[in-house]
């Protein structure tokens, strides 16, 4: 049995018709037919790009400051659904620059013999 490779629709975002303020479809389709059969993360990538700079940025927060006290948090990333959409086109893009999660780069760091030009990360 052999199944059918996913269609690009599976991966995109929320398309316009049928969801209101979605990216276009038509939109998504011309990024779909340039890029899918050649890099289907990257695909991906494009298209939620394209819709998260539709929406309204949502102001990052890394600090917070009650006069009582004082929290500061890592960087800064953007929230709402401008923030969600960046991070779905950040984790595909992630598959076609080679980074990794540390659990997956650790598991493959453990098989591979060092050569003479291996230097560990920082």
């Amino acid at each position: 049995m052999t199944l059918a490779p996913p269609s690009w629709q599976a991966w995109a975002p929320p398309l316009d018709p049928p969801t209101a303020g979605g990216l276009p479809e038509a939109e998504a389709q011309a990024i779909a037919d340039a890029w899918w059969d050649d890099d289907p993360h990257l695909c991906a990538a494009l298209q939620w790009e394209a819709y998260a700079a539709r929406l309204e940025q949502t102001p990052a927060v890394s600090m917070v400051n009650t006069g009582a006290q004082s929290v500061a948090y890592g960087a800064a990333r953007p929230g709402g659904d401008f923030g969600l959409a960046i991070a779905r086109a950040e984790w595909h893009r992630s598959f076609c620059t080679g980074r990794s999660v540390p659990l997956v780069a650790a598991s493959r760091a453990a098989r591979v013999s060092p050569g003479p030009s291996w230097r560990p990360v920082a």
